[in-house]
């Protein structure tokens, strides 16, 4: 089996190839993401204290599912606003993944919120949530 000329690509056109697959498999998303956070924790000041650098004592332990709302309700903002470098920093930055985040749904029953009360409604109706 040999190639005929028609059968090979150029290296152009196999560099665009390529792109477009790995584009398409999210590999470069993926790629991109890994590298800012690297960049970013490279960048960040060194510990005064032990411990990893930069990081900002935050209580998760203690309220594990309403910090997860509250990164899921940022995502939501970032998304919807067009922030896409500005997400895939905060994905990993938050430990959120793209399926790990709450949907509205999820929010508002998380909120306990009746569907039938006037605040669901509101909510919903002007996509304030």
């Amino acid at each position: 089996m040999y190639a005929t000329k028609e059968d090979t690509l150029s290296p152009d056109e196999l560099r665009k190839r390529l792109y477009q697959t790995f584009k398409n498999k999210g590999v470069l998303d993926t790629l991109k993401t890994q590298l800012r956070t690297q960049l970013i924790q490279q960048l960040r000041p060194p510990p005064l204290t032990g411990g990893e650098p930069g990081l900002r004592p935050v209580s998760v332990k203690s309220e594990p599912l309403l910090v997860s709302a509250c990164n899921s309700m940022v995502a939501d903002h970032l998304r919807t606003s067009g922030y896409e470098y500005t997400l895939s920093l905060f994905y990993p930055e938050s430990g959120l993944c793209k399926e790990k985040v709450f949907t509205k749904e999820d929010l508002l029953q998380l909120l306990r919120l009746s569907p039938e009360s006037d605040l669901y409604k509101f909510l919903v109706n002007n996509n304030i949530i």
